[in-house]
């Protein structure tokens, strides 16, 4: 096994790779010890959860039995979506967990998301550089005594949260794309309860994707968009682990993520000290949209450790970003698609409006999707770099904060690094939005070869 390359694996909120030769069982061992040395707990009480994908199951049980061989008390939630990873962490106060999971990527790759006291994510900043340096030096493996696996039973626990949050019986009919990803087993169960007539597409849980792609996204969602049109109701799709959420209106088109969270953000409408976090590439039209609301914005890089730090410093309310993560405070500021799901659901019907009346309401302006290139992943901060000086010298307005984001005269366009692949993501708003997407990827084709 090769572990000569950790810059490509440890990535800036979670830790990803090609199984087999990026990531096997020795190293799921390593990271166990250094999640452990990380701590430092004479016995700590930690979660250890999986996805669908074929390799997982393998490297949840290495990872159990190495924690549970250095003394800690380890509950073994199973196969289980992230958020309610994250839920039975904080709702059982747990030093923290390890989700084996490579979330959207696709089925040969495998990882893993770390996480402390209420699920906070170990990230860029918040101990990911230091769970790398441990794993780097190898420690010694601790074996004591007295440790022990509990099988919890995750997901009873996580629809006892969302009872406590949201009482009303919804009586509605929606279409779910399940992907046969990891919400297979919890989404039923969260129907009943709610009374959602819910009619579920590709529900049988199978790590090799067979049907579409781990990540939902408008080109993959053909099946779900048809559904809804022809029944005239709205949808929904998870990715693979089951914390990323796209919705589909009655008319089958996809609703990007800016759109779902302004319409989440309606429900504390008469609440004091709004505070939203958003990530750089949410629309204009949006952020003023939150002003209307009364929200105080805070703009922050993209991924789920950065806007949970934010979240936890500004006491915001709620936090999202375009790709379908959403956070609440409810939750620690923890990410929660299940529970966007569902107030989605519920502001929807208490406010009596349809979520195509709610999309044109808005009155967008013209976008792009999310446009990937791929680029070498030892190119990527080059590229940003020379992008960020190309945009300084023509823009009226830079920010810098994740990648550039630069405001021309016909509208803004945002170049920035992915955090999980080796990609630049571009997305541009305004009148010509199609000529700055094009500029951005030729730019970024002739730097890449340079």
């Amino acid at each position: 096994m090769d572990h000569t390359h950790l810059d490509e694996v440890f990535k800036a909120y979670d830790i990803r790779g090609i199984y087999g030769s990026q990531i096997d069982d020795e190293f799921a061992r390593r990271l166990a010890r250094s999640f452990s040395v990380y701590f430092g707990a004479e016995r700590m009480r930690v979660a250890v959860a999986y996805d669908v994908r074929d390799n997982s199951r393998r490297l949840y049980e290495v990872i159990s039995d190495e924690l549970t061989s250095e003394g800690h008390e380890v509950h073994k939630l199973g196969l289980v979506p992230t958020p309610v990873f994250y839920n039975y962490i904080i709702r059982k106060g747990l030093t923290g967990g390890i989700m084996v999971t490579a979330s959207h990527n696709p089925p040969e790759w495998a990882g893993f998301k770390l996480c402390g006291p209420e699920a906070t994510v170990l990230g860029e900043g918040s101990g990911m550089e230091r769970i790398k340096e441990i794993f780097v030096r190898n420690p010694e493996p601790a074996k004591k005594e007295g440790g022990k696996a509990i099988d919890a039973d995750a997901e009873g626990s996580y629809l006892e949260f969302l009872k406590e949050q949201i009482r009303t019986n919804l009586n509605m009919n929606v279409v779910v794309d399940i992907g046969n990803g990891s919400t297979y087993s919890i989404l039923p169960k969260l129907c009943r309860a709610y009374s959602i007539s819910c009619e579920l597409l590709f529900p049988e849980p199978d790590g090799r994707f067979p049907n579409r792609p781990s990540e939902p996204t408008d080109d993959s969602l053909t099946v779900l968009k048809r559904r809804t049109r022809e029944k005239g109701v709205i949808g929904a799709a998870f990715d693979g682990d089951g914390d990323r959420l796209v919705m589909v209106d009655e008319y089958g088109r996809t609703v990007r993520g800016d759109v779902l969270f302004a319409l989440i953000a309606e429900n504390y409408k008469e609440r004091e000290n709004k505070k939203a976090v958003i990530e750089i590439s949410f629309s204009e039209r949006i952020e003023e949209r939150l002003r209307e609301l009364g929200y105080e914005t805070y703009i922050s890089r993209v991924g789920h450790s950065f806007i949970t730090d934010l979240m936890k410093k500004t006491g915001a309310l709620i936090g999202g970003e375009v790709s379908g993560h959403y956070y609440f405070k409810e939750a620690k500021g923890s990410d929660d698609s299940i529970f966007a799901f569902v107030r989605v659901l519920e502001i929807l019907r208490r406010l009596g409006i349809r979520l195509s009346d709610y999309i044109d309401s808005l009155n967008l302006p013209p976008s792009s999707d999310v446009v990937t290139v791929a680029v070498p992943e030892d190119r990527k901060e080059h590229i940003i770099e020379k992008m960020t000086e190309y945009y300084i010298s023509r823009a009226r307005k830079v920010i810098t904060i994740d990648g550039v984001k630069a405001y021309m005269e016909g509208g803004w366009v945002l170049v920035r690094k992915s955090n999980t692949m080796p990609q630049i993501k571009i997305k541009a708003e305004g009148p010509e939005y199609q000529k700055l997407v094009e500029e951005a990827k030729q730019l970024i084709s002739e730097l890449s070869r340079s």
